[in-house]
């Protein structure tokens, strides 16, 4: 059973935060469509991707360099750029 919204005190006191009940099958729906949206997005990101032939001949570029052996390791690449 949900009860009605209600508005309660926020942190502040200026600040009113509305709390709306719902059944919890229906949260659970609402998490299995978030993720199945992120995996669309995943896969459209992927696709589209895919269809970039300027993108796909840099990354054959760069996997040609890697497997001749003239990649660089992490680490220097982490030193180069000033990371950790």
């Amino acid at each position: 059973m949900t009860r009605p919204s209600q508005i309660v005190q926020g942190p502040e006191e200026d600040v009113a935060v509305e709390r709306v009940s719902m059944p919890v099958s229906l949260l659970q729906k609402i998490v299995e469509a978030a993720r199945a949206f992120e995996a669309f997005e995943e896969e459209l990101e992927d696709y589209l991707l895919s269809q970039d032939a300027a993108f796909v001949a840099r990354m054959r570029h760069a996997r040609a360099h890697h497997v001749e052996g003239e990649a660089r390791p992490l680490d220097a690449l982490k030193h180069e750029l000033c990371i950790e």
